[in-house]
């Protein structure tokens, strides 16, 4: 007998909305994790980075494939001059949508890592 799969998700997306009206859409499937695992050092040298360049990749890899002349400066740009709320939202969307459910207990570690916190 033939296993099924009941329930077939969608890949998440997150659409980032800028001020002047460009919208960037970030879809989180499998050709995002690709970009990530390829990589030099693959998700091993990727989970060492700093919030900001994580949170860059993260853009960068999400994006790519979906919106034209978008590059990994881009997508640093964006981390700079973006929240620390919203980047934190777009770091546990990545890892949800990769199967790494995060509660409360995350989420503090994941802020305390950005404010610098042992």
């Amino acid at each position: 007998m033939a296993k099924k799969i009941m329930t077939c998700k969608a890949a998440p997306e997150i659409e980032l909305q800028f001020d002047g009206g460009e919208a960037i859409l970030l879809r989180f499937d499998i050709r995002c994790l690709s970009s990530i695992q390829e990589l030099e050092g693959g998700l091993k040298d990727f989970l060492k980075r700093g919030i900001p360049e994580m949170a860059a990749v993260i853009i960068y890899a999400a994006g790519k494939d979906i919106n034209k002349d978008f590059d990994e400066d881009k997508a640093r740009e964006i981390v700079a001059n973006m929240s620390i709320e919203n980047i934190t939202e777009i770091i546990k969307t990545f890892q949800e949508s990769v199967g790494v459910k995060g509660g409360e207990e995350e989420a503090k570690k994941l802020l305390a890592q950005i404010l610098g916190a042992k």
